[in-house]
């Protein structure tokens, strides 16, 4: 948060240097505009309109005149590291949510099959991995009921076609409780 806190701050600095500048810029313009218009034609509004012209440029350029380009690179190089921080914290979490999630996904299709055969007192924890393509894979899970061994070797043949997870990654406990 931190971060956030003082990029806003900063962000706040410059839209309140960029509003000075440009109120500065047109209160210039009003002020040359009514020297322009009060100057009487001849040699003095030539030079009235010369110097009009080079207050305007010069308020137009004093930004950059005195722009402190260090503290700029400083600033920039510091923002460009915490982003790149952010954005890998950001990676991390999303793979580590993809993953929880085909979990989940798992669980809930394995759950709805042991229901479909008529095991109704099931419970299921699947382990899932990143392959080196870098997708999740479910490789192993762990199963709790009390259904008799032939609805457990149905399951397992379900889970294995569809899921992929070997016969010998499920491991099968009995659930006692009614």
């Amino acid at each position: 948060m931190t971060t956030v806190r003082h990029i806003k701050r900063e962000v706040t600095n410059l839209l309140e240097a960029l509003r000075s500048w440009v109120l500065g810029l047109v209160g210039a313009g009003i002020i040359t505009s009514i020297c322009m218009t009060i100057t009487p034609d001849g040699k003095v509004k030539k030079v009235v309109s010369l110097v009009c012209s080079l207050v305007i440029i010069l308020m137009m350029i004093n930004p950059v005149i005195g722009f402190d380009y260090g503290s700029f690179a400083q600033n920039y190089a510091q923002f460009r590291a915490e982003a790149e921080e952010i954005a890998r914290e950001s990676a991390a979490f999303n793979e580590k949510l993809a993953g929880l999630i085909i979990e989940e996904a798992c669980q809930a299709y394995i759950l709805d099959k042991g229901t479909e055969l008529g095991i109704h007192d099931l419970s299921v924890d699947v382990s899932v991995r990143l392959s080196d393509d870098g997708y999740w894979y479910p490789y192993a899970a762990r199963l709790r009921t009390a259904a008799d061994k032939q609805l457990r070797d149905q399951l397992g043949i379900i889970i294995e076609t569809d899921l992929g997870i070997p016969q010998e990654e499920l491991i099968w406990s009995m659930n006692y409780e009614g």
